[in-house]
């Protein structure tokens, strides 16, 4: 029987990454948080990645991405270049969501995991889950105000773990709050990585809920700024749609 191997693409944040991973193991994570677009650097670092390990794109089973939450920009980014790739090779897509593909690097936290992208506005993306093989999720994707997710937090007795792009914002704020419940890992272990995208779409893929390219979407959580302000023109009589992303 073949092994599967399934890449991964997370291009939801300001980190791009990629990766290959089979049931066995990681063949390679390429990743990169540097001050390029994903449209310039997604592309070649596949490239890269799959000739640095010998595999040609025909050799893959599926890819994973991750869909959301996220920069809309990033995640049309990846969503596309799967779709492209899927649709290419002919074979089954997944996807991914960003906050539990992010939660899933620590399985062995003995506590609440907690996810937090930076949402702008002073919200944040989040979800909260519980450590394990396989992790819990105590709630859905979810766009919150921080204040709203530290009184949440406050609630409960367990230690807390933050990983994610909004961690440098509101750790202080996070620190004064939960005291020594409120833990954080390095920067390292803490941003968003293709390999354990892979791994959850691994699972998908075995568990037959591959999709294909027609049908693979993202999930944007709320809507993006542009459109909110394009629906606030529509309803006061405005008919431009310049800025709409």
């Amino acid at each position: 029987m073949t092994t599967m191997k399934i890449m991964g693409i997370d291009t939801a944040t300001l980190v791009c990454s990629v990766a290959v991973v089979s049931a066995e193991k990681t063949l390679a994570e390429y990743t990169q948080q540097v001050k390029k677009t994903h449209s310039e650097r997604l592309l070649p670092l596949i490239d890269t990645l799959l000739r640095d390990i010998g595999l040609q794109p025909q050799d893959l089973s599926g890819i994973a991405v991750a869909g959301g939450p996220g920069s809309f920009t990033g995640l049309r980014i990846g969503m596309v270049t799967a779709k492209a790739l899927g649709q290419a090779l002919a074979i089954p897509l997944c996807s991914v969501s960003t906050l539990a593909a992010l939660a899933a690097q620590h399985p062995l936290f003995p506590g609440v995991i907690c996810p937090i992208l930076d949402a702008r506005r002073e919200q944040v993306y989040n979800a909260l889950f519980a450590a394990g093989t396989p992790m819990t999720r105590l709630t859905a994707d979810r766009a919150l105000p921080v204040a709203e997710l530290v009184a949440e937090l406050k609630k409960q007795t367990k230690p807390v773990l933050f990983v994610g792009d909004a961690v440098p914002v509101y750790r202080p704020l996070l620190s004064e709050v939960l005291a020594e419940r409120a833990c954080f890992m390095p920067p390292e272990s803490a941003i968003c990585r293709a390999a354990s995208v892979a791994r959850l779409g691994l699972a998908q893929f075995r568990a037959g809920e591959g999709q294909s390219w027609r049908d693979l979407r993202p999930s944007y959580i709320r809507r993006s700024e542009a459109e909110v302000n394009y629906q606030q023109a529509q309803s006061k009589g405005g008919g431009s749609c310049a800025g709409l992303d």
